[in-house]
């Protein structure tokens, strides 16, 4: 089951002999050391998980680990929340340690959960031992989604098959304490089962970190109004009324507090994800409409702003509109001698900025999305809501747009899905609105997007991230500076705001 880096104490006899011998355990673990406990924890779980024990004293055992794995698991994550992917290979080693620590507690609890079948006492425990193991698979879920790892159909198997053995054996319903993930009311296997399920259907691989944190909040929220039958959601419509009455509440500028939503992160939309959890989750599955062969087997990629603006400007290094850049020698001395910047300065001192063009192959093409292959040979890291500039063709025009999906197979190829905004795009230079009363403001790389009438698309700018406030002012250089003021955000990406101006 377990695919993490190879226990070095393999073969090493189990360091304590009961519940209250893994307390103590337990308590000497160096925690001034992330990555030793989590492999000494580790290499203790599978030592348990391979030897002889009691039954009920696996199970305690199993109980105070839980805690300690989920304080490690917490430090950790924290670590490497909001990286881009692929992880550096400290964090994919350490992720994979992290890994290999959900496995081996659902490991433990199904062993559990086999003793129960011989050992009376333990039986007593069943709906508990049942309740914890979907718990572990949720939390691989989770824990998968934050790197865009593709979460293997066995996994999801193996979670369908413990919820049917917990209603078949009548225990589904049956409430247990759960300190970690429930109320004082408690928890059930069905309640632990509608949670994964939620998750497995939020179309987390088309969130920021952020937004997947609140995801997982909201479904924590809501799990007791949900039914569930074995693979599936079945009744959904007290979940479709709560967030549909939030929906219209937030449209009235009432605040998410008042909603008695979740905390979220400034950089979370909370309406919007509202509108995509809603549409996930109570409404029919969508059918992807378009899907087809590209014409174009291969497409030119260019990321973020400086690079992007680059090449949208005609392969012109962007400056400050407002100030004249002082001449390098190189430049002065071509000057001296031929009376221009020669083309071989130029291109000398554009290879000093490395932009280039990196080709990925197109694998479909959707009406205004392309889902692409990340090269082999890439050294570039991903982030759903990066800015990008595709063009389908050597000599066609850019287009741009934003990652809007992203999945790391277990192959270790990446798939993308890019949704590009419609229109003709324009490299402009931009600058917060207050710029004038501050002597060190410099202008930024941004764009502009035309208004698509037919398509019902207004006029809209993309600036860095950061700079643009509702009802504030931004600056565009129009031959001299212009103030416009932001009138809507229409989407916060990781690196970009789009919006619409008055």
């Amino acid at each position: 089951m377990s695919s993490a880096p190879p226990d070095t104490e393999t073969g090493a006899s189990l360091p304590f002999a009961d519940a209250r011998g893994c307390r103590e355990w337990l308590a000497g673990l160096p925690l001034t050391n992330l990555a030793q406990s989590q492999a000494t924890l580790l290499g203790g779980l599978r030592r348990l998980n391979a030897g002889s024990f009691a039954g009920m004293e696996r199970l305690k055992s199993l109980e105070l680990m839980r805690d300690k794995v989920a304080l490690l698991m917490g430090e950790q994550r924290a670590s490497f929340f909001g990286k881009a992917v692929p992880l550096p290979p400290n964090d994919a080693s350490n992720w994979l340690t992290g890994r290999g620590l959900l496995d081996e507690m659902e490991a433990g609890y199904r062993r559990a959960l086999e003793a129960c079948a011989t050992e009376p006492e333990l039986a007593r425990h069943a709906a508990l031992v049942s309740q914890r193991i979907v718990r572990y698979i949720s939390s691989q879920l989770l824990y998968h989604a934050l790197v865009y790892r593709r979460f293997e159909p066995a996994r999801l198997a193996r979670l369908h098959d413990t919820y049917a053995q917990a209603q078949a054996a009548g225990r589904h319903e049956e409430r247990v304490k759960d300190s970690l993930e429930a109320d004082e009311a408690g928890s059930s296997v069905a309640e632990a089962y509608a949670h994964a399920l939620l998750l497995a259907q939020a179309g987390l691989s088309a969130l920021r970190p952020a937004e997947i944190d609140f995801a997982a909040a909201l479904a924590r929220l809501w799990t007791r109004k949900v039914k569930v039958a074995a693979g599936s959601l079945e009744d959904v419509a007290g979940l479709a009324m709560s967030v549909r009455k939030r929906i219209h509440a937030l449209n009235k500028d009432e605040s998410a507090t008042e909603l008695g939503l979740p905390a979220a992160a400034p950089e979370v939309d909370v309406l919007a994800m509202l509108l995509h959890l809603h549409a996930r989750w109570c409404e029919p599955a969508a059918v992807e409409a378009g899907a087809r062969p590209p014409a174009e087997k291969a497409v030119g990629l260019v990321f973020g702003g400086p690079e992007i603006h680059f090449f949208l400007s005609g392969g012109k290094v962007f400056e400050q509109p407002d100030r004249k850049r002082e001449l390098t020698a190189r430049e002065k001395q071509d000057i001296e001698v031929f009376g221009r910047v020669t083309e071989r300065t130029q291109s000398m001192m554009l290879t000093e900025h490395n932009f280039t063009v990196e080709k990925w192959e197109a694998m479909d093409e959707m009406l205004g999305a392309w889902r692409l292959m990340r090269p082999a040979a890439s050294a570039r890291s991903m982030a759903v809501g990066k800015l990008a500039a595709m063009r389908a063709g050597d000599a066609a025009p850019f287009f741009l747009g934003m990652v809007s999906g992203l999945v790391l197979e277990t192959d270790g190829r990446m798939v993308v899905t890019l949704t590009l905004f419609p229109g003709k795009p324009e490299a402009i230079a931009v600058r917060a609105g207050d710029a004038r009363n501050r002597s060190n403001a410099k202008w930024s790389q941004g764009f502009s997007l035309p208004a698509m009438e037919k398509l019902k698309v207004p006029a809209t700018l993309l600036l860095p991230a950061g700079m643009a406030h509702r009802g504030r002012g931004v600056e565009v250089w129009e031959g001299e500076p212009k103030e416009k003021t932001v009138y809507e955000i229409v989407k916060r990406g990781s690196d970009f705001d789009r919006i619409t101006i008055f």
